[in-house]
Parts: structure tokens; C-alpha cells; sequence
């Protein structure tokens, strides 16, 4: 509970104590407050009153602080420090800023994006911590609750406090075994759906935002057989490594080095693409990098948004997942 005497109490008085602790002389500590001695000399007997206390005495040296002002000169600097964090007057340093960002991310995303933003961290800002967990069906309200910093999904009815930013991405590929028949041929869509297909989806997802791939091959009345449904894409690896399956997910993975030797990826059939390139998308959305507004002038949290969108968009986590992506959502 504020009491009625930090109520009365004005903080000018403490910044001005400060810089007399720092100084013990009134003339250089008037200098640094912008203030006249006379005005100065009337601070401090204001603070003498609110304090019950001297604070200082006179000396032929200067201004010698009492026990009472001693006491006060050890909690004042972590006060005052305190004080302009909350108020955003501090320069944010990542270099030695010190917290910790949770992030709701499917698990194509963390494969995307964490190798790299973790790297980024050890050499921008070794004291920040990452959280990562997979987005629950509650992460608007836990985005507003403060239990969760940043959440990637795919945006379709967000609240009007949550800012969704839409996540630059790659066309996506079809994925192989290295010892796939169709690595070295110039592949059409009778090849594409000659084999049998992985596919990745979001939890959560409604089947009106799942696979633009196979909403797209159903308005041609051609379907594709779907072997596996995953939300994992290193498992989706070690299926395609052991047989002939396919599976299309965004480029990069196969750049990535983890998967190198393992997997290849090779372009969409020209008739699959230019069947996407017709198609009307209808209500989807698209994979954002979710926020709430309550982050918008939080220096950490917009350091933080860049890096993070820096990363999504070069490591080309997602499709939108739901737009074009293989992981687009469900591929």
C-alpha cells in the first residue's frame, strides 16, 4: 500500500540528494542540477525536513554526509536506477541487458530459426535467455497476460491488441531422399503424385487453413496419397532418408547442414505452381510473429522483434504455412 508520505514525497528531491552525495559541495552539485546555490540550499532543507535528519554538515572540505545520509547514499543509486528503468530514460544495451523472452513456436520453426538466433546471442547478447514451447490453442491470452513474449502462428482473428507481422518467406520445395528416382528428372505433376507424401501441419489449424497444396490439387479434382501427417519436420527426414516419399516444405532446410546428405529439394512441377498461382486463397492467413501492444515501447522487446524477424525471414522458417509453404501450414 503508498503511504501518504511517498505520496507527498517529491523524487526531484532524491535525484537532488544524489548528486550532493556524489559531490559533497553545493556549488558543483547546483552545477549539475541547472540550478542556482540559493535554490539549491532551499532543496536541501527540504530534504532535512522530510528526512528528520541534517543529512550533511558544513566542512572547510565541503559538505560531510551524517550516518542518516550514508544510510540513504547505499539504497539511492539501485532507487534511482530503478526509477528510470521503469520510466524509459535508460539506453537499452544488449550486450548487457540480462532477461529472458519466452516464444510459442511450432517445431518447423524452432528447426528454422533457433540455431541461428542462438548463435546471433551469444555474441550480441550472452545474458538473454530463450524459452521456447509449442503454440497452445490460448496463446492470444497468454500473449496478453505477460506469460508469453512473441507467439508465431498463423493469423487469422486476432485480437485488436494483438499486432501480427507477417513472415517474409521462400517458395517451397519438394523434398527427397538423396537416392530418390526423381532427384535428377526434370519432374511434372504426374511425377509428383506417382509417390507417396509426407505432410506437416500446425496444431490447432481448422482444415479451412490447412494444406494450400492440397486445396489447390482438390479445385483440379486431383488428390495426392499422404502417408504421414507430422508436426516434426526431423522426423520427416529420417522417413524420406528410408523410402520414396515426398514431402514440401520451404527451402533452406537442405542449405541448413544438419540435413545435408540426407535430403535434397527440388522445384514444384511448373503445372503444380502455376495451379497455385490460379488459385483463390480464400480466408487464410498468413504465419506472423505475434505480439501484444503492451511490448510496443519496451526497448528489450523491440530488440528482440527484429532479431526474431531477422531469423524468420532469413532462415525462411515457414510458408506461411498455410499460404504456399509445404510446412505452409500442412503442405
Amino acid at each position: 500500500m503508498i503511504s501518504r508520505k511517498l505520496i507527498r514525497t517529491d523524487l526531484n528531491l532524491l535525484v537532488a540528494l544524489q548528486i550532493l552525495l556524489e559531490e559533497r559541495n553545493v556549488t558543483r552539485a547546483a552545477e549539475r542540477l541547472s540550478v542556482s546555490q540559493p535554490a539549491l540550499s532551499k532543496t536541501l532543507q527540504k530534504l532535512r525536513d522530510s528526512f528528520e535528519d541534517e543529512l550533511f554538515t558544513r566542512t572547510a572540505h565541503g559538505l560531510v554526509p551524517t550516518p542518516r545520509a550514508e544510510e540513504l547514499g547505499a539504497e539511492l543509486p539501485k532507487l534511482l536506477e530503478t526509477v528510470e528503468r521503469v520510466l524509459g530514460d535508460t539506453d537499452f544495451d544488449p550486450l548487457t541487458y540480462c532477461g529472458s523472452f519466452r516464444l510459442q513456436l511450432p517445431p518447423i520453426l524452432c528447426e528454422a530459426l533457433l540455431p541461428g538466433l542462438i548463435a546471433d546471442l551469444r555474441g550480441q547478447a550472452p545474458g538473454v535467455q530463450i524459452i521456447t514451447s509449442e503454440v497452445s490453442p490460448d496463446y492470444q491470452d497468454l500473449l496478453k497476460k505477460g506469460e508469453v513474449d512473441f507467439a508465431a502462428f498463423v493469423a487469422y482473428d486476432t485480437d485488436r491488441d494483438i499486432h501480427a507481422e507477417p513472415i517474409a518467406t521462400l517458395a517451397p520445395r519438394c523434398y527427397m531422399s538423396t537416392a530418390h528416382p526423381l532427384v535428377d528428372k526434370d519432374m511434372d505433376l504426374q511425377d509428383f503424385l506417382a509417390y507417396p507424401h509426407l505432410r506437416l501441419y500446425l496444431p490447432g489449424l481448422t482444415r479451412e487453413n490447412g494444406s494450400m497444396v492440397d486445396d489447390v490439387l482438390g479445385q483440379y479434382g486431383v488428390h495426392r496419397q499422404i502417408a504421414l501427417e507430422t508436426t516434426q519436420f526431423a522426423s520427416a527426414v529420417g522417413v524420406l532418408a528410408r523410402t520414396d516419399s515426398l514431402l514440401v516444405a520451404n527451402a533452406g532446410f537442405e542449405e541448413g547442414g544438419l540435413y545435408r546428405g540426407l535430403i535434397v529439394g527440388r522445384e514444384l512441377p511448373a503445372e503444380l505452381q502455376r495451379m497455385i498461382r490460379n488459385s483463390s486463397g480464400g480466408r487464410r492467413g498468413k504465419m506472423s510473429l505475434m505480439r501484444h501492444t503492451r511490448t510496443s515501447r519496451s526497448a528489450p522487446h523491440q530488440w528482440m522483434r527484429t532479431l526474431l524477424m531477422k531469423h524468420l525471414s532469413g532462415a525462411e522458417p515457414v510458408e506461411e504455412m498455410r499460404q504456399l509453404s509445404a510446412i505452409e501450414s500442412s503442405a
